[in-house]
């Protein structure tokens, strides 16, 4: 047995000498193995571009994306006013006379205007309108002031003045508004919401006013030309939006995967194209594919939850084996212990991982894991990418093993056991006892041993 242990050290150390000719890791850094079993040291920058630089993720069959759609420019700070309004945004609309002066501003209902005589002070007057638009002064009665400008009316009443001869000479007469109505501004203004159908009612209004879709200077116009239906001067129309959850958009926001076909179906959209894109891709295609659902720029934000389409495979002297999803980025050594780890057998030093540019060109690395997990020589723990292979071979004493009980041992049987054999006379009758498979039995009794 002794010597049959010394005879297969002995095959085991030829066979370590020989296959030390397939190649020894560097002690740092990383090397690349052209077709020919060259080795050349590369860079990590060097290794990058062999590699294609980084590349973004793109979508598989299976993935999962969190979809999230939003109003562009709402969603970068308070309302612009090139907004525009969508179905379900709240507004308050406040209203203010857009002019007070006296040589535009036509008197209206309500209104308080004064009315002087420069040398008939006794005639003077302070008169509100009435509803139906008129004063009553005196000596000449009713007379219509409303859609008048101060100016018309105070020519009108010196007409009539003149005509009534109760002043002597030229009536030098002067008419101010006093005081402006702006209630009827105040009993419009409203805080309103834009209905399914895009228009609002202000109180007053015969005709609902449709504003989705357009900016807030425009629905302001839009308003404004209302109110002439309702008074005289055209207000300036003052809007607050407050933009509510868009339904529409809200709809279709969710957790998709992506079907066999590649595709995936979004509500108000149809199915859209998505294996084979990056993310931002992704993003841009449903932009513009949703730019029929709301009036606004939309901004999707696509987030990728699954990515079950990226892969490493790890083989050799690991624990178990096999095709590992890639989650977020991990290394080598990173790979091998989602395998479940190392092995007795396990030659961290001359790791190799086999990896395919975007071109399709293939590329050989080796390098020295041993030092990086156990010097902290980090930088020999390559960074992963989808479809990367990592292989850790056998050390150089269990290849040698493996080759002397594939080409040694099972070609050429030795006898395992060790044979003794001995003579010994017991009541003077000689016996022959050998034992094999290294048991030595002696049975020894009454009598002398005789070599």
């Amino acid at each position: 047995m002794v010597a049959h242990a010394i005879r297969r050290s002995c095959w085991i150390a030829i066979a370590a000498l020989a296959l030390t000719g397939l190649g020894c890791a560097t002690s740092t850094g990383i090397t690349v193995i052209d077709p020919a079993g060259k080795t050349m040291r590369v860079t990590p920058e060097e290794m990058a571009a062999m590699s294609g630089g980084d590349q973004p993720y793109l979508l598989q069959v299976g993935d999962e994306i969190d979809l999230a759609f939003r109003v562009k420019n709402f969603s970068q700070g308070d309302v612009p006013w090139d907004y525009r309004l969508e179905v379900g945004d709240s507004m308050e609309v406040r209203l203010s006379p857009e002019t007070l002066d006296s040589s535009r501003y036509l008197i209206d209902t309500g209104d308080v205007i004064g009315v002087s005589f420069l040398n008939n002070w006794p005639l003077n007057v302070t008169r509100t309108v009435r509803p139906d638009g008129k004063v009553s002064l005196t000596q000449v009665g009713d007379v219509q002031a409303a859609g008048l400008t101060p100016p018309e009316l105070q020519q009108r009443l010196v007409d009539l003045y003149k005509a009534t001869q109760i002043i002597q000479g030229e009536p030098d007469i002067t008419v101010n508004v006093d005081f402006v109505n702006l209630d009827r501004l105040e009993s419009v203004s409203r805080n309103v919401t834009v209905r399914a159908d895009g228009k609002i009612r202000l109180p007053g209004l015969k005709t609902d006013v449709h504003v989705a879709g357009l900016t807030l200077t425009e629905a302001a116009g839009a308003l404004g030309d209302q109110m002439l239906a309702l008074m005289r001067n055209k207000p300036i129309v003052g809007l607050v939006v407050f933009p509510g959850i868009n339904h529409a958009l809200a709809s279709m926001n969710g957790v998709l995967t992506i079907r066999p076909d590649g595709k995936i179906s979004v509500p108000r959209i149809g199915d859209v194209q998505a294996a084979g894109f990056s993310v931002e891709e992704l993003r841009t295609r449903l932009g513009e594919s949703a730019k029929t659902v709301a009036f606004n720029p939309i901004d999707p934000a696509v987030r990728l939850v699954t990515a079950t389409g990226s892969r490493v495979y790890v083989g050799g002297e690991v624990g178990v084996p096999g095709v590992y999803p890639l989650a977020s980025s991990p290394t080598a050594l990173q790979a091998i212990m989602m395998a479940r780890g190392l092995q007795n057998t396990s030659r961290l030093r001359s790791v190799i991982v086999m990896r395919r540019n975007p071109e399709g060109k293939p590329f050989v690395f080796k390098t020295n894991l041993y030092m990086a997990l156990y010097k902290g020589y980090t930088e020999n723990d390559i960074a992963l990418r989808p479809f990367d292979v990592v292989y850790v071979p056998k050390k150089m004493v269990s290849r040698a093993n493996l080759f002397v009980t594939q080409y040694i041992d099972d070609i050429v049987p030795f006898n395992n056991s060790l044979g003794v054999s001995g003579t010994y006379y017991l009541n003077t009758q000689r016996v022959h006892s050998v034992s094999h498979n290294g048991n030595l039995n002696l049975n020894v009794g009454p009598g002398s041993f005789v070599p």
